[in-house]
């Protein structure tokens, strides 16, 4: 597996702009391989051993996750810590377990919306790109936040995430945000997000 970018324009693989989609992708389940599987996912990838510790102890707590179908403070923390983590691998990993628990869990829902109050501009970046595969109205509340985020990129980011799910209610939101924004660069996005919304 490659090393993804370091923007998070590597995670969202939906259509962004003059593309229809009629069904959401449905609720995932919550299942995990074994260990030796999932570790054997990065085992040629992160060669780090901090990456390597992080990584490890994600695995085991989404396993832990998994078999009891539940969460609790520890296990969070250790998916929440590989999201945090500052290399774009490790980050990435965390921030897609993240969007999966979304679905089931509210507490993973409130540290998404954490990572969007980051001071770490990429890991906002991050986050708004993974967006879209949370469940409807998470992705749209969050995604209303993230597109009056002091970045450009983070807006940006966020316009393109809103290009990917067909939601109607969030043209009201670009066109509040097309009425505040300066950046052409997002405003060009924004423009084809609210195309999109508005046919979908």
């Amino acid at each position: 597996m490659p090393r993804h970018a370091a923007d998070g324009s590597w995670y969202n693989r939906f259509p962004r702009s003059g593309t229809r989609m009629t069904t959401r992708r449905k609720k995932p389940r919550l299942f995990s391989f074994s260990r030796e599987v999932e570790v054997a996912n990065f085992e040629e990838v992160v060669t780090d051993p901090g990456e390597r510790r992080v990584l490890e102890g994600m695995v085991d707590a989404f396993l832990e996750i998994c078999r009891v179908q539940s969460v609790t403070t520890e296990t969070l923390a250790a998916v929440a810590e590989a999201a945090r983590h500052p290399a774009a691998y490790v980050r990435g990993v965390g921030i897609t377990r993240l969007t999966v628990l979304a679905h089931w869990f509210e507490p993973a829902v409130a540290v998404l919306s954490s990572l969007l109050e980051d001071p770490d501009e990429g890991l906002r970046v991050f986050a708004a790109a993974a967006l879209p595969n949370t469940p409807d109205t998470v992705a749209a509340s969050l995604l209303e936040r993230a597109l009056r985020d002091p970045s450009w990129r983070v807006r940006k980011t966020a316009a393109q995430s809103c290009s990917a799910f067909p939601s109607p209610g969030l043209v009201p939101v670009l066109d509040a945000a097309l009425a505040s924004e300066a950046d052409a660069r997002v405003r060009v996005m924004l423009g084809l997000a609210r195309e999109f919304q508005a046919s979908a």
